[in-house]
Parts: structure tokens; sequence; C-alpha cells
């Protein structure tokens, strides 16, 4: 780590904001292990870019955890975790504890690249009754087009329709 300079951490940040994937939780994951280190070049990217609100959030939450490591949202870690066990297992857990407010955490990763933590947003979405939120059926609205998954892609619908 003693060779991470500003443009590694731009690249770190640059790959968080090309949305949910393997890259992202790296990425994500990195930036916390780094550190104070990453916090001057996080601010300026902050600072530089029209950042969409769930990055921003990203940042300041890395921002945040960065200088205090423990404070209201401590399972943000554990739902952009690499390993997407432990994130499926978080978002579960999420729900049966009926905790609402990940959401703006949660709802991005309805374009999680695994199968089981996308069932486990959507299982979370419709436990909480959030299916009625119209920001929520946007997301799943766009998602619907892009899932691979059949048995998700017909769950969706069902959920969309059934809840009108």
């Amino acid at each position: 780590m003693s060779k991470v300079n500003d443009i590694i951490i731009k690249n770190l940040i640059d790959k968080l904001n090309l949305g949910i994937s393997d890259d992202f939780f790296i990425s994500f994951e990195s930036l916390i292990k780094l550190g104070k280190r990453a916090k001057s070049g996080i601010i300026a990217y902050i600072e530089k870019k029209e950042l969409d609100s769930f990055i921003k959030n990203v940042l300041v939450y890395i921002l945040y955890y960065i200088d205090n490591q423990k404070f209201d949202l401590p399972l943000v870690i554990n739902l952009y975790h690499t390993d997407f066990i432990i994130r499926a297992k978080t978002i579960m857990s999420i729900e049966e504890e009926g905790i609402t407010h990940y959401i703006s955490f949660i709802l991005p990763l309805i374009n999680d690249p695994d199968d089981s933590v996308r069932w486990a947003v959507i299982k979370l979405l419709i436990t909480q009754d959030l299916i009625k939120n119209p920001l929520v059926r946007e997301h799943l609205d766009n998602h619907l087009k892009q899932e691979l998954n059949p048995i998700i892609r017909k769950n969706i619908r069902g959920f969309l329709e059934n809840h009108n």
C-alpha cells in the first residue's frame, strides 16, 4: 500500500462511479482500507465531479468512516463487501430487523452481479412494503429490462403488476 498515489485513488473512485459491479465492491473495500490516504482524493473528486446521489452518498460514507469508524450505518460496509454471500446475508438481516434507513444504499444493489443479492433486495422491498414507492418502482422497472435471470424477471414483473 505504500505505492498508493492520487492516480490510483482516482482510478478506484472512477470504478465506484461506474456503478454496481465486482469492481465497485473491490474499489469500495480498497478505499476503506486506504483510510486517511484516500481522504484528500475523495474530497477532490466530490468537488470536481457531478455525481449521482448514490455515488456521492457512498463517497461521503467512506469519508465519514475514515474519520469515525463507528456511526449510525455500520452495515453499509457489509452491503458492499466483496463476498456476495455477506452482501446477501446483510440484506436479509436488515429485512428481518425491519430496518428502513439503509434503503438508499440497498436499492442500487438491484443491479448486483449475483442473483442471490438481487433476490434479497427484491424480497426486502416487498417485505417492507416499499414496492409502492415510486422511486423503488422506477428502479425495478429499469432493472427488469436488463435482468437475465428468468425467475427473478418473472417475479419482478409479478410484483409490479400486483402492486399497482
